[in-house]
């Protein structure tokens, strides 16, 4: 076994050992704590369709001369982001209250798959009259603050996820603005004016940079490079800002988040457009989103709307930056409509589409003909109890010519393949 499964035995054993129904205890330093957590298995099947056959018809397209969809069809058991966490606080006094949480993303379906500790929101902070100051790995402000409409509350690490064509690009599916940051440090206002509210966020370091089991080498720039690490010319980073406003049924969010070396535009690009690897070079990637959200009797409408910019400098290097990735830009728009039709039944609509976008290569012609793409996804649940209810999923990424939008939990489909998914599943919140 083991220590990160046998420290997490040792813990769940605890919490469970404590005698009330949420799982509450008091630690020796005297700290108020408890064990909660979710999990949504469901047994889904994928298909793809329609991939564009020959050569890409946008300047990101790589060459599929088979015509062949690459999604295989079949079924198989996901678990999406089921979780289990550990939270507590602690009064300090003169207004102050320590608190800490640690969340955990649990592999039901394959309990061999190795999940490490604290890969969801965990952090320690300090809450007062100023605000909540917390550090360590976090949800950035610019997803929290337009993610407020639930997809029936299993939608995290779901093919109905609305960021899988809201917070990613066409070329590949990625430069996504749906993260969880790394080595942050985060700040939550107190409420002004009657429901304002301002968090912000910085970060260190590039999501990726522990990807996979490559230990990076110090002293080879190459490997910190492949990773996204830090170099004495490589310094990745991440800011993100978010005011919300909340008064009675309306919730309105301006967010903007700005992505420093993180080479959203080209990280995956063709290798002649790469810009990753060349020290010389620097990125900025950046989204600037507003989100509505109001509630109307049993309905709930929610509203998004973003501009994502991904520049970057290959004009800077020595070497021969022709034909290298200079810069994208799209918008993407989507609307969700949840209805809450008696104590039992709960349904779900999302409709989302992104824009082809414009862009632009190093002395080169570039296009986007394309590069959009819509999203459908659908979804029912059937409630047994407040806390546990059994759903139903279903979801279509139409994909331009040229697009690469998807939503699965591994692999990927051919440029213009259309993903279809559906699910039925169970939900627990304990």
């Amino acid at each position: 076994m083991n220590l990160n499964r046998k420290a997490m035995v040792l813990a769940v054993g605890a919490a469970l050992a404590a005698p009330s129904a949420y799982a509450q205890v008091k630690s020796k330093a005297g700290s108020d704590w408890e064990f909660y957590g979710k999990f949504y298995p469901e047994v889904m099947h994928q298909s793809g369709d329609g991939a564009t056959v020959g050569a890409g018809v946008s300047s990101f397209s790589p060459a599929n001369n088979s015509g062949a969809n690459l999604v295989v069809s079949r079924a198989e058991m996901q678990v999406s982001n089921s979780y289990i966490g550990f939270r507590g606080k602690k009064d300090l006094g003169r207004g102050l209250k320590a608190i800490w949480q640690l969340e955990t993303a649990v592999a039901i379906d394959t309990p061999d798959a190795g999940e490490p500790l604290a890969n969801r929101n965990s952090f320690a902070g300090l809450s007062g009259g100023f605000g909540t100051v917390r550090l360590g790995n976090m949800d950035t402000p610019l997803k929290e603050a337009v993610e407020d409409v639930s997809f029936l509350g299993v939608s995290s690490g779901n093919f109905v996820s609305s960021s899988n064509i809201m917070r990613k690009i066409g070329p590949r599916g990625g430069g996504s603005f749906n993260l969880r940051a790394p080595n942050a440090i985060n700040f939550d206002s107190p409420e002004f004016f009657g429901g304002l509210t301002y968090s912000a966020q910085y970060s260190v370091g590039n999501p990726i940079e522990s990807a996979g089991d490559v230990e990076p080498d110090p002293l080879d720039p190459a490997t910190l490079v492949a990773l996204g690490g830090i170099t004495p010319n490589r310094k990745p980073r991440l800011v993100s800002m978010a005011l919300k406003w909340e008064k009675g049924p309306l919730y309105l969010a301006l967010a903007h988040e700005a992505h420093f070396d993180y080479f959203g535009g080209s990280g995956d690009a063709r290798t002649a457009q790469k810009n990753n690897t060349d020290l010389a070079v620097h990125s900025k990637d950046t989204a600037t989103a507003i989100s509505a959200n109001y509630k109307i009797g049993i309905h709930q409408i929610g509203l998004d709307y973003n501009v994502k910019n991904y520049k970057e400098t290959p004009e800077t290097t020595f070497a021969d930056p022709q034909g290298r990735f200079k810069s994208y830009k799209n918008t993407a728009i989507g609307a969700t409509w949840l209805a809450r039709w008696n104590k039992q039944w709960n349904t779900a609509l999302f409709y989302g589409k992104a824009s082809a976008g414009d862009c632009e290569l190093f002395n080169a012609t570039c296009t986007t003909t394309g590069l959009d793409g819509t999203m459908l996804a659908a979804g029912v649940a059937y409630y047994l109890d407040p806390s546990f209810s059994l759903y139903g999923l279903y979801s279509v990424m139409e994909n331009g010519g040229s697009a690469r939008f998807e939503n699965l939990e591994s692999g990927r489909g051919n440029p213009g393949e259309d993903i279809t998914q559906v699910a039925v599943g169970l939900a627990y919140t304990f």
